[in-house]
């Protein structure tokens, strides 16, 4: 018998090794404290704050939309909720309304509302895609996050050691015709919704505009922490994004919604793009719960996306995705890499998360 057992790992020394390769991932994984930084939480209901802990995550929930402030005020009612009941678990970003952003007070107003929410515990100031796509002043120009007008309003976040998130455009894809299209979340949704497909638009502003006004933002304000949403709207390319962060030492992106996006690329080039910028790289997936949702749905999201993500993260799998047709395999990225995407980074450019 025991001849017999050396024999089998002679043979297959590979499925053992990654047998035991994956034993060790999938117990870090529920050994480790996790951080999903974009998440966008909009009940009471406990449940999923059970579902976290039970997965090993904290959450950063980012109240968002700049139409209105009744909206922004009734997400942060969730907000504040949550982080009473779970002080060390969740934690929770403002954001500003633009109403009335023509009158001569609007920045002072802006300023008084923020400082308001960072007394009572906002950790920083997300700053959404209608910024750009959506307002236009009284001449009927778009008005985007390089106006001057939101200088005093960045000066303010950057005196107070507080942290911006920004979505700044939509993804490339959003430009292109649906047969372009790298990805087929991207190719349903603007099928579905044409009326947001920038390609049937061109009215509206380009790519590359939308791109340059948060470039230029960054420019200004080297002082500024800044957390670039969604792979800073650069998720079509690593190397796009590599410039970026090159040129921009506060800048750090999240990867909500976007790891499908890396799944496409090809995987040594994410892999080496990945151990280069391992320090400013953050995990997110987007995932929102609202009081309207199935509760049992919603939770069932969340564990398969953070189960799915670590596996490609952590494992070189292989792995399929109904976003895209061709199979690809996991990163298997060490245990310090995964560590700084998961936890540390995220501590880093939100200091003041969960305290």
């Amino acid at each position: 018998m025991k001849s017999h057992k050396m024999s089998v790992f002679r043979i297959f020394p590979v499925f053992f090794l990654l047998i035991s390769c994956n034993g060790k991932q999938s117990d870090l994984y529920h050994e480790m404290t996790k951080i999903d930084v974009h998440v966008h939480i909009r009940t009471e209901n406990t449940e999923i704050m059970d579902l976290a802990e039970a997965e090993g995550f904290k959450l950063l929930t980012l109240n968002t939309k700049s139409h209105s402030q009744v909206y922004i005020d009734s997400q942060m009612v969730f907000a504040k909720a949550m982080k009473e009941k779970y002080p060390e678990k969740i934690s929770y970003i403002t954001t500003f309304s633009m109403e009335n952003f023509e009158d001569p007070d609007w920045a002072d107003d802006v300023i008084l509302k923020l400082k308001k929410d960072f007394e009572e515990g906002a950790i920083g100031v997300k700053i959404w895609k209608d910024i750009g796509m959506t307002f236009r002043d009284s001449m009927g120009n778009f008005v985007f996050i390089d106006d001057p007008m939101f200088d005093p309003i960045i000066d303010f976040i950057i005196e107070n050691d507080k942290t911006v998130v920004a979505h700044i455009g939509e993804p490339k894809n959003c430009w292109l015709p649906l047969d372009s299209m790298t990805v087929n979340n991207n190719k349903r949704y603007y099928e579905s919704h044409p009326e947001y497909h920038m390609y049937l638009h061109p009215d509206y502003p380009s790519y590359e505009k939308l791109i340059e006004s948060r470039d230029n933002l960054l420019a200004k304000n080297p002082d500024l922490r800044f957390v670039g949403a969604h792979l800073g709207s650069l998720e079509w390319s690593v190397d796009e994004l590599a410039l970026r962060l090159d040129k921009y030492p506060n800048l750090a992106v999240d990867m909500s919604a976007r790891v499908g996006d890396l799944q496409f690329q090809e995987r040594e080039k994410v892999k080496a793009f990945v151990i280069k910028y391992q320090d400013r790289l953050l995990y997110g997936t987007d995932i929102g719960i609202t009081v309207e949702d199935n509760i049992e749905s919603r939770l069932a999201s969340y564990e398969n996306r953070w189960k799915s993500d670590w596996k490609y993260f952590s494992t070189n799998e292989t792995m399929t995705s109904r976003n895209f047709d061709k199979p690809f395999n996991g990163l298997e990225l060490d245990e310090d890499i995964l560590r700084k995407i998961y936890f540390s980074n995220a501590m880093k450019w939100y200091p003041e998360a969960f305290n």
